[in-house]
């Protein structure tokens, strides 16, 4: 067993081996292996990059013609500190929306769930079916393991608890990307929610 105390505040807790946890407690099976491969970002050499980029293209090939894709992210200056959130949706027929949110003071964590929750906001706003395949791409790990892979969080459990509610009631998957690999929808998702930590930054 590991000791894990996450943040101030935030009870300690015991995890069994092969598990670690994130700045926020999220626990989370250990890293086999070198993970994606891809490095992370600003620190990504160029033909990490270039892969990275090239897999979330090919993800992004491989969905459906009629399947919504939802770009997601999520930004704070300082951790927390002023916060946002912004999403992209694609819809079959080329139509694009998106929204960013101010978060007020947050986490980078916060941030990249509302992005998710901003994704499910901007589908059921456009009409697109339920029961119609949507895509959503997070560059967080953090957000896909907590809503999809069973991921235990010590604190946002509000939050995800709301998302994965509403996950339920549509047909839609979420998929990791590398974030700041030159991927437009990705980009500007990250732009949005920029906005919405400078936004943030003037209450």
């Amino acid at each position: 067993m590991s000791r894990v105390t996450p943040r101030p505040g935030v009870p300690s807790v015991d995890l069994p081996e092969g598990v670690s946890a994130d700045d926020e407690g999220a626990a989370k099976p250990a890293s086999k292996g070198r993970g994606s491969g891809f490095g992370s970002a600003g620190t990504r050499s160029a033909s990490q990059a270039s892969a990275a980029k090239s897999a979330a293209q090919d993800l992004v090939a491989s969905f459906s013609p009629d399947a919504a894709v939802c770009f997601t992210d999520g930004a704070c200056k300082g951790n927390p500190g002023p916060a946002g959130a912004g999403a992209v949706l694609k819809l079959p027929g080329g139509e694009h929306h998106e929204r960013y949110r101010a978060l007020g003071k947050a986490t980078n964590n916060v941030g990249e769930l509302t992005g998710v929750l901003l994704a499910l906001e901007l589908l059921d706003e456009a009409g697109f079916p339920a029961t119609a395949q949507a895509e959503i791409l997070s560059d967080s790990q953090y957000a896909n393991g907590v809503l999809t892979k069973g991921w235990k969080a010590n604190v946002n459990q509000e939050l995800i608890a709301t998302i994965k509610a509403r996950l339920k009631l549509r047909k839609a998957r979420m998929h990791w990307i590398a974030g700041h690999v030159g991927v437009p929808e990705n980009e500007r998702a990250d732009a949005l929610a920029n906005l919405g930590v400078a936004e943030s930054s003037r209450r």
